[in-house]
């Protein structure tokens, strides 16, 4: 399996460009042929629940962009999935430990509980936003320029 094969990759249109990178914007896809034909995913409801309004994202680029131009962008799958898990994970793992604990140290009918999983919440919360600062570069989304182009 090469890289490519391991990127998710979609299409879109620039809107401001900026130093290093571009505001890009995307029209979401209204659903694949399973919506189509009433078999749904998920994503033709999704998109009718939310509405076919175009979604704008800041991508990197290490060439100069232009407003209106098309351009491919590409995330790569692996870091969607650890970026995914990371940033819901973090916040239940410490809502649910310290829950959990405060069980375990106050009763299951302490209001002491609730603070703990509120708290293990916001620590986890903390910790996800400290681990995107030093390491959220990996997880943008970069302009996807084919081989030999």
């Amino acid at each position: 399996m090469d890289a490519a094969s391991r990127l998710l990759i979609a299409e879109g249109q620039v809107i401001t460009p900026f130093e290093g990178g571009a505001w890009v914007e995307f029209t979401p896809l209204a659903g694949c042929q399973g919506c189509a034909a009433s078999q749904g995913c998920g994503t033709g409801l999704w998109a009718r629940w939310r509405g076919a309004r175009p979604r704008r994202l800041a991508i990197d680029s290490h060439r100069p962009l232009h407003p209106g131009e098309r351009v491919a962008v590409a995330l790569p799958a692996r870091g969607l999935v650890q970026g995914t898990l990371g940033l819901y994970g973090m916040p239940l793992i410490g809502a649910l430990g310290l829950g959990a604990w405060g069980e375990a140290r106050f009763g299951a009918d302490s209001p002491a509980v609730i603070l703990a999983l509120l708290t293990g919440l916001a620590l986890g919360a903390g910790l996800t936003r400290l681990v995107a600062r030093y390491h959220g570069a990996r997880y943008r989304p970069r302009l996807h320029e084919p081989p030999g182009r």
